[in-house]
């Protein structure tokens, strides 16, 4: 009964695991969580920066602005402005930024992000009439580079790796309508790569005992 019950139990991780697989092991990703702030209350994640590959060698970012930690939106609610550094042993420059959606916002180098948080490498910036709780946009063409080579603070602030100025909300204290935020705090890793290590580990088990 007990060999029945391992077999069993082996047949269905190993069933589990190309699925866990698909899941874990597609495109590359990191995660951070914007949580520090000149307005708000610090340690609330604002915004979360994500950074994958892409299609054909390129690096993808995903800019979400986590609507329900700000204290009544108003109607023109949104980001307009992102801020982030690269690896200086790579050569990037604004030119290497494309697919940029909102498409009206500009790319600058080496800016203040303001609120304390220093200057960062690049600036992605809109305007109060494209402030957008959604931003994406991907690099392109530069040697070398992965999702690392962006998720990194410059030396001589505060070390964040990111930074944003999101405006369009009311704080209820001060009459402020908006706000610096920066952060680098790591995103929690998923639960499906956590249980696709579990499953290896529970395999090599019933291997064991076997």
């Amino acid at each position: 009964m007990a060999m029945c019950s391992f077999r069993k139990v082996g047949s269905l991780i190993m069933l589990l695991i190309p699925l866990l697989l698909a899941n874990a092991a597609g495109a590359a990703s990191i995660s951070y969580y914007i949580d520090q702030s000149n307005d708000l209350p610090d340690d609330v994640n604002y915004l979360q920066v994500t950074i994958s590959d892409g299609v054909g060698g390129n690096i993808d970012f995903q800019v979400d602005v986590l609507t329900a930690a700000y204290p009544a939106p108003l109607s023109n609610f949104g980001m307009q402005e992102f801020y982030f550094n690269y690896d200086q042993a790579l050569d990037v420059d604004m030119g290497d930024i494309t697919n940029l959606d909102p498409a009206s916002w500009d790319i600058n180098e080496d800016k203040n992000a303001g609120g304390g948080f220093g200057k960062f490498n690049l600036q992605a910036k809109g305007s109060g009439s494209s402030r957008t709780q959604l931003l994406t946009f991907s690099i392109a063409g530069v040697i070398g580079d992965t999702i690392y080579s962006y998720a990194l603070g410059n030396a001589d602030d505060t070390g964040e790796f990111f930074a944003a100025h999101v405006a369009g909300y009311d704080d209820g204290v001060s009459g402020n309508t908006s706000g610096k935020f920066a952060g680098s705090s790591v995103v929690p890793i998923p639960a499906a790569a956590w249980m696709f290590g579990s499953a290896l580990g529970l395999l090599g088990w019933v291997r064991r005992q076997k």
